[in-house]
């Protein structure tokens, strides 16, 4: 069995494409075992959709308890025309084969949500200030100052360079850090590199360019996200508060 990675788009509809694809073909068949996902090169918390002949099943990157390594942990399984709208945040996308025939398609994802779960772009958050512009989206208040400062990010990666960005300007936060550099409770993701790597050689995946010229990690879920966010305020002694979809 061979591994094919698909960039894609991160889309229900290209979602839907490829399990559209996989019905047509002469799987391999699994029986009766939901196949788990291969990868394991994620962060904690992130998701994996898989999409194999006899169904459709989600997954999460979990550690059992504490002290045990990580492992994806079956959280649904569903009949083919059982799945709900989803909506992936940074997917990638990966086909496996069995010969010349497909066997299994896996969405993994940093985070995943309902498509119903969307607010609709007449709604404004209630809980921050009012600007007369629809904030449905990530945004975040620090020390008065909103970023952005009209309207809201779609993406989760979007605000949070943003506001890395504006730490680095605004408040100096490479004089407060040395590179890498890697939250105290992080086992061994950085979260700001001068390369796009990890203390140990890895590739840092979903790395983003900063305005210094430095590599901010963003390849990991909405809490993850948040508190290293959290962690960079707190190196610079600012006051911060994610607003929006972050609250959700």
């Amino acid at each position: 069995m061979w591994i094919e990675y698909i960039p894609c788009a991160h889309t229900e509809m290209q979602c839907m494409k490829s399990l559209n694809l996989l019905q047509a073909c002469n799987t391999y068949m699994y029986g009766d075992e939901i196949p788990a996902p291969e990868r394991t090169d994620v962060s904690v918390g992130d998701y994996a959709f898989v999409m194999y002949d006899e169904g459709e099943a989600l997954y999460q990157y979990e550690r059992p308890v504490d002290w045990q390594d990580p492992e994806w942990i079956l959280k649904q399984s569903f009949e083919h025309n059982e799945v709900p709208p989803l909506n992936f945040e940074q997917a990638r996308l990966y086909r496996e084969h069995n010969g010349s025939t497909l066997a299994v398609v896996t969405q993994y994802a940093t985070d995943i949500s309902s498509g119903g779960d969307s607010r609709s772009s007449s709604d404004s958050d209630e809980d921050g200030p009012s600007d007369g512009q629809s904030r449905n989206g990530y945004w975040t208040e620090i020390s008065g100052t909103c970023i952005p400062e009209t309207g809201a990010y779609h993406q989760q990666k979007d605000n949070m360079v943003a506001v890395v960005n504006h730490f680095i300007e605004q408040h100096n936060l490479l004089d407060h850090i040395e590179l890498p550099y890697t939250p105290t409770w992080a086992r061994t993701n950085c979260s700001i590199n001068e390369v796009a790597e990890h203390p140990d050689g890895r590739e840092m995946n979903g790395a983003e360019e900063l305005v210094s010229g430095d590599y901010l990690f963003t390849a990991m879920n909405k809490k993850d996200k948040h508190d290293r966010i959290k962690n960079l305020a707190n190196r610079t002694d600012v006051e911060m508060t994610l607003r929006g979809k972050w609250q959700e």
